[in-house]
C-alpha cells in the first residue's frame, strides 16, 4: 500500500489529491482560521437607538402567540413591533387588531390577497412593514422563530453603535436539537452555511444574510430601492438585498448566543428538500465573484473525493491516499469543531467526518439546482 515506486497513473491521481487536500485546507484555514478567533465586545452604555422589529406573518397564529410575548419581554429602551398580517387566512387578522389595542409597541400592517396577487414570497409584506416602520434601524425575524433572550434586540444592535459606517448586522438562526436524521441535516447545513457566510463578512467580502435575524438601516432599504432588483423572484428577500447592498465597509456580524434566534426545521425529507431547492435557486442571482469562490469550493471539494476513490484502486497509491485524507481530517475538523463551538453546537462536530463525504452528493444536487433551477410558487 505504501510503495515507492508508484506507477505514473498513481502518481497523477496522488498528486491531484494533494492539489485539493491543499487548496482546501488552504481555504478552511484563510476562510474559518478568521472566524474560530472572532471575539464580541458587550460594551452598554449607548445612548441606543430607536428599533423597528419587522415580521411579515401568513397565517401565523400559533407562532406569533409564542413570538409576540417573547419580543415584549425585550431589555431594550426603544423598539416597535412591526407585523405584517401577510393576506392570512387563520386567526392572525384578529389578532393583530387585538394586539394593537393592548400594546402600544405593536402595530399591524395589513396586507389582502388583493393587493399581492402580482407578488409572490413576502418581499411586498416586508417593503410595506419597512416602509410603516418608524426607526432607522430595520431587524427582521420570523414567526416561527424565538429569540434565545430578552437581550436579543441590543446584541443585534450594538455593531450599529460601535461603528458610525455599520448599515447591516448578519446574526444567527440555529435550527432547535430535535429527534430525526432530517433535523441533523438541517443543523449540519445551517452550522456550515453561518460559519461561511460570516467568515466571507469578516474577510470584508459579504454575500448573504438570514432573514430569520437580520438587521440593516432603513435608510439603506431605500436607498437600494427596496427588493426592486430582484422582485420578480418569490425568495431572495434577505441574501439577495445582502447581495445588493452589502459592501466591504459597511456590514458587521453578531456572535454572542443571547443575539440567536430559534427556529424549528423541517421534519421530513420532501419539505427540506423543497425549501433547500428554494433557497438555492437564488443563487444563481449572486454576483460572479461570490458564485465563482463558493462553486469552485464545492467543486475542489467534490474532485478531492473522487481522486481518494479513484485510488483506492490502485494498490500502488491508497496508502498514501489515506494519509493524505487523514492529514486532511487533522486540520479540518479541529478548524470546524471550534467554528461549531462559537456557535454553541460543538457536539455537531461528530458528524465532521460523515457529512464532508455526504455533502459531495449535496453540492452536486443543490449545484444543478442553482444553475438550472426554475423558479416554482412560493
Amino acid at each position: 500500500m505504501f510503495t515507492l515506486q508508484p506507477d505514473l497513473a498513481s502518481i497523477i491521481l496522488l498528486s491531484l489529491l494533494a492539489l485539493f487536500v491543499a487548496i482546501q485546507v488552504a481555504y478552511h484555514l484563510n476562510i474559518y482560521g478568521r472566524f474560530i478567533k472572532k471575539t464580541e465586545h458587550n460594551e452598554s452604555d449607548y445612548n441606543w437607538q430607536g428599533v423597528s422589529i419587522v415580521i411579515a406573518a401568513r397565517s401565523e397564529y400559533d407562532n406569533l402567540q409564542k413570538l409576540v410575548p417573547v419580543l415584549l419581554e425585550q431589555d431594550y429602551p426603544n423598539y416597535e413591533i412591526l407585523i405584517v398580517d401577510d393576506a392570512s387566512w387563520d386567526g392572525t387578522t384578529g389578532y393583530l387588531e387585538e394586539l394593537e389595542k393592548m400594546h402600544p409597541k405593536i402595530r399591524g400592517v395589513f396586507v389582502t390577497e388583493e393587493m399581492k396577487r402580482n407578488y409572490q414570497g413576502k418581499k411586498l409584506a416586508l417593503s410595506l412593514g419597512i416602509k410603516a416602520a418608524q426607526n432607522d434601524i430595520i431587524l427582521l425575524t420570523d414567526a416561527d422563530c424565538l429569540p434565545n433572550s430578552n437581550q436579543w434586540i441590543k446584541h443585534m444592535v450594538r455593531p450599529f453603535h460601535q461603528s458610525a459606517g455599520t448599515e447591516i448586522v448578519l446574526g444567527y438562526s440555529p435550527f432547535s436539537k430535535q429527534g430525526g436524521m432530517v433535523n441533523i441535516i438541517s443543523r449540519m447545513d445551517n452550522l456550515y452555511t453561518g460559519m461561511t457566510y460570516f467568515s466571507y463578512a469578516m474577510k470584508k467580502d459579504p454575500y448573504m444574510g438570514v432573514g430569520r435575524n437580520l438587521a440593516y438601516k432603513r435608510s439603506l432599504f431605500f436607498k437600494h430601492k427596496g427588493f426592486a432588483s430582484h422582485l420578480h423572484i418569490a425568495p431572495g428577500d434577505d441574501d439577495l438585498f445582502v447581495q445588493d447592498a452589502a459592501n466591504s465597509n459597511n456590514t458587521e456580524i453578531c456572535l454572542h448566543p443571547d443575539g440567536f434566534v430559534f427556529t424549528a426545521s423541517k421534519s421530513n425529507f420532501g419539505d427540506w428538500f423543497s425549501q433547500k431547492k428554494r433557497h438555492n435557486f437564488v443563487g444563481k442571482y449572486y454576483k460572479f465573484n461570490h458564485r465563482f469562490k463558493l462553486g469552485m469550493m464545492a467543486l475542489t471539494h467534490g474532485l478531492l473525493w473522487l481522486t481518494f476513490i479513484a485510488n483506492a484502486f490502485k494498490p500502488e497509491s491508497f496508502g498514501w491516499a489515506i494519509s493524505l485524507i487523514l492529514l486532511y481530517w487533522a486540520i479540518k475538523w479541529p478548524l470546524v469543531h471550534l467554528g461549531f463551538k462559537k456557535l454553541k453546537q460543538s457536539g455537531m462536530s461528530l458528524w465532521i467526518p460523515i457529512f464532508d463525504v455526504l455533502y459531495v452528493g449535496y453540492n452536486a444536487v443543490f449545484g444543478l439546482v442553482a444553475v438550472f433551477g426554475k423558479q416554482k410558487k412560493w
